[in-house]
Formats: C-alpha cells, structure tokens, sequence
C-alpha cells in the first residue's frame, strides 16, 4: 500500500510530466502541449494534433483511420475496430460501476503476483475498460498507464481518480510510448476482439522492458465440457442477430438472457452447494462463476458478449503457442473461466519478429 506522502506526491505531479512520457503514435516523435491553455498536443515531425479533453489526451492518429482517416479510406479491419470502440464505448459508460468484488477479481487474474509486486513498477493497461484493473494496480503503487480506444476513457478517468493512474485514449495498434518502457504490460479480455489478435500482441510485447513481463486474458475454448459446448453455440447462433442490432435495444435484452443465466445456472448453483450430496454437481454447472457478483455484473458480461463485433476462442495450446513462439520465459498459464497467460521477456535474448 502507499504510505500517504507517496499518495500525495503521485497526485501532485507536474501536468506538464504526462506529456514528457509521450510520443507521437504516428510517428514515434516527441510531443509538445500546444494552445493558450496546454488544450491538445502536436508533434512537429508529423504535423499530428491531438487535442486533450475532459484531461484526457486524445491520442488517435489520423494514420490509423479512427480519427478521421486522412483519404477518407477506412478499409475492413479499420471498420471492425470502430465498430469495436462503439461497442465497448456504449458498454462501458452503462456498466461503470466498481464493486468492492472487482479486488478479488484483479487478484485472480494477476496470480502469483501480489500487492506488493506493483510498488514501483510502471504498468500498461492495455484496454483499461472503465479502469477497475487500473484503479488497484495504481492503488498497490504502481506507475498505472490506462489505455482504451473507446469512450470507456471517460468513466476511466473518474474511476482511478486519485490513485495517480493516467487515463489516454489511444489505439493499441498505435501506442504513444517508447519501446521497452513499462515492466509489465497486461491486457485483460481485449486481444480476442481485435482483428488480428497475435499482430497486437507482439506489439504490445514491443513496450515491455527486458526482464519485464506480459500478462493477457484470452476466451477459451470448452475442451470435454458438452454443456458449455452447447451453450457457446447457442449465444455463437444469437450472436449473428445481435451483433447487429442497436446497442439502446440490446441493453434490455441483455437483462433477459442474465435472467436466464441466474435461473438455470447461478441459483441452482448456491442451492446444490449448500448440500453434501450434490456439491459435486455445483461445481461442475457452467456460469457459476456469476455467484460471486452482483446481478448486473452478469448483464454486463451478457451485453459483452452480444454486441462485441468479433470474438476469437482459444485451447490451451493455441494460447501456449502465442507465448512460447515470441520466445517469452517463465511461462505462466491457468484456466480462470478463460485463460490467463503470462510471461516475461529474456533479459538478453531479443524477442522473436
């Protein structure tokens, strides 16, 4: 934990510090505040602007198509990634709620490390949401960069504030940060919505520092589980329709499909529990994992789950792949309804291209 003058030396930094760690996502040149008031940034090599706003600095190149594509030419994967940033644009400022269960959650996907092990480092969040892994990471005294292409950046913002964690939106295939700056990198439900999961993450394996290391939370593939089997082709088959719909008509909608999981999955699942003979059973019911969460936790993955564009499924050795074919040491890999991998870049050895 942070003692309290660490606290307030965090969150009296200079503003002017945030832009000195930046460079241009274009072009990979130094920024500067621009305007009367510090109200954007500019880099002189490219000629990019970025204007900051609400505090938060609004790192989309014009490159990259998301801020407005400099021909007017948004090719197909541009177009999957701003329906993506929608999507989760939409998600994120309906369900910004931080429960105190998000703790034990951020725990989970960060084991064996503790809150110890994020006193002094400099940590990327890459794809912060609203900001819930943020929030303890800097709260356990981590340097905390949170990154989001979406709207998410508001809640974000106001999620962490006072932890001294820094909010930028930016587009992960386009960061604004030196290479091998940050001692660890995680991504957490985010690669497998992206057009090209593995060319995100050997870039974002680029920022980690030697010796550093890279976390990542990947959907699974159910292996010899038949009823979620079942159940993935069943949301797979509603997904063709609700990919589609408007987000104001999905929102309720995602109330109802919650509804069901409650019904025939989470109260089954506390009721068998509390009973010796079939506790066996509980544990074997798929989406108990929801027992531990408020009911709106569970919309939210529903809507999650229906509105994302695109979503990618892994095995285990598809993800063991990813890890050991970039040449990472000290490999980490558990199921945690989904997989959780990691590990760290060779202190000498150069990563593989």
């Amino acid at each position: 934990m942070l003692s309290r003058a660490e606290d307030m030396q965090k969150q009296e930094r200079s503003p002017n510090a945030l832009w000195e760690d930046l460079v241009c996502p274009a072009c990979g040149c130094r920024l500067f505040p621009v305007g009367g008031s510090s109200n954007s940034l500019a880099c002189f090599a490219c000629s990019e602007k970025f204007p900051i706003a609400n505090g938060i600095p609004r790192l989309l190149s014009r490159a990259t198509g998301l801020s407005g594509s400099s021909n007017g030419v948004v090719d197909r994967n541009q177009m999957t990634q701003l329906k993506t940033a929608e999507s989760f644009g939409f998600e994120w400022t309906h369900f910004s709620e931080m429960y105190p269960e998000w703790e034990s959650n951020f725990r989970d996907y960060m084991f064996p490390l503790t809150a110890e092990s994020f006193r002094g480092k400099k940590v990327l969040d890459a794809g912060c949401g609203i900001g819930r892994h943020a929030y303890y990471a800097a709260h356990y005294g981590a340097e905390v960069w949170a990154v989001d292409i979406s709207d998410a950046v508001e809640v974000a913002a106001r999620n962490t504030q006072g932890t001294g964690a820094r909010v930028i939106q930016a587009d992960l295939n386009h960061l604004p940060f030196p290479a091998e700056s940050f001692d660890l990198v995680y991504s957490m439900g985010v690669l497998h919505h992206l057009p090209d999961p593995e060319k995100a993450f050997r870039y974002l394996l680029s920022f980690v520092k030697p010796g550093g290391e890279f976390r990542m939370f990947l959907y699974w593939t159910p292996e010899q589980q038949p009823i979620k089997s079942v159940l993935l082709r069943a949301v797979s088959a509603l997904r063709m329709l609700t990919v589609r719909m408007p987000h104001r008509l999905l929102y309720p909608l995602s109330y109802v499909v919650a509804f069901l999981v409650w019904t025939c999955f989470v109260w089954p699942y506390r009721a068998c529990a509390r009973i010796p003979m079939l506790s066996k059973l509980a544990v074997r019911l798929p989406l108990r994992q929801y027992s531990r969460y408020p009911f709106r936790t569970t919309v939210n993955d529903q809507f999650d789950r229906l509105s994302a564009p695109l979503e990618r499924r892994y095995s285990r050795a598809q993800v063991e792949q990813f890890l050991e074919s970039a040449g990472l040491e000290e490999l980490n890999l558990f199921p945690n309804f989904g997989w959780v991998a990691s590990g760290k870049k060779p202190k000498t050895s150069e990563i593989a291209a």
